[in-house]
């Protein structure tokens, strides 16, 4: 009787790996520097050679990918948090169950959770919810109904003084570690159109432009978050070093309107002709869009943005 060999040792050529997963050469070598999902072995030849776990891995983040969730979420995923989250999958296509729920409120149960985890300070658990919550729902409506929800619940909040800045900044710094593991910079191909993110004198929140990085990031645009508070020639500086496809300014204090009405117009005169101009966050509805200067466009939502990068790339 032959024995079994181990599952960990490398034997299988990349021809093979892709015949057994169903994934091309290609895309198993851009998943492999993008994301390293694996790491094979080389030959003395120099040819990669796959273990049985590893091609166990690859059908399981195949079979993840195929049903809708994105490949820089779930590559991170260790082997049984895949396995689990595909059993319930499985689980809800057969009961349809959770599956079949509306979106609206599962996310809504998710920033009720996420809320509480807030309040009790657990910045782990905070941060375990919202990855979770990132694989269940998606990169888009993760940013849009979880994390926009969240960050908007919780900076009222703070402003009614129901919340303490401890909380508000345990929060904010869980978020900023969640977006940057859910859009990997890195995983951009060279390349691609450039966006420089920030936001004009007298804004001082920050969060909003660092949601538009990531989903400028998902998007396969290479995303520069200068920050916050910045002059508009400052700003322009910027993306002509950078030769920047397009600006995106995050507008969040409703006061500050008619300084970045102002600051929007310095930045169209100072940036090269045909740079975009993308204005969003949650005071953007705010501003009187006859004073907008010409190429600048008031996308709200996540929706709005992904079409707008979608034309612009």
């Amino acid at each position: 009787m032959l024995a079994m060999p181990n599952a960990t040792v490398p034997r299988h050529p990349i021809r093979v790996v892709a015949q057994r997963t169903g994934l091309t050469p290609a895309t198993l070598r851009a998943w492999e520097r993008r994301y390293r999902v694996v790491e094979p072995s080389r030959s003395e030849g120099g040819q990669r050679l796959y273990s049985d776990a590893d091609v166990e891995r690859l059908v399981r983040l195949r079979r993840l990918a195929d049903a809708g969730r994105s490949i820089s979420v779930v590559a991170s995923m260790g082997d049984e948090e895949a396995e689990a989250l595909l059993q319930e999958d499985q689980a809800q296509r057969a009961g349809g169950t959770a599956a079949s729920a509306p979106r609206d409120s599962v996310a809504g149960r998710m920033v009720e959770s996420a809320l509480k985890l807030v309040m009790e300070l657990d910045g782990d658990g905070l941060e375990a919810l919202l990855r979770r919550s990132a694989v269940t729902l998606g990169a888009y409506p993760f940013l849009e109904e979880v994390v926009g929800v969240l960050l908007h619940r919780v900076g009222t909040a703070w402003t009614r003084e129901e919340l303490s800045p401890a909380h508000e900044h345990l929060c904010t710094g869980v978020v900023e570690r969640v977006l940057g593991w859910l859009a990997d910079p890195a995983s951009v191909e060279p390349g691609s159109p450039r966006v420089v993110v920030a936001t004009l004198p007298g804004e001082r929140h920050g969060l909003g432009a660092r949601l538009v990085v990531a989903a400028a990031a998902l998007e396969g645009w290479h995303a520069t978050h200068l920050g916050v508070d910045l002059p508009a020639d400052d700003i322009a500086r910027a993306a002509r070093a950078l030769a920047a496809r397009a600006v995106a300014v995050s507008v969040v204090n409703a006061e500050t309107a008619k300084a970045v009405e102002k600051g929007l117009a310095e930045l169209h005169r100072a940036l090269p002709e045909g740079t975009a101009i993308l204005v969003g966050g949650a005071a953007a509805g705010r501003l009187d869009r006859r004073a907008l200067p010409p190429g600048a466009e008031v996308v709200q939502g996540m929706q709005d943005l992904h079409q707008a990068l979608g034309r612009l790339r």
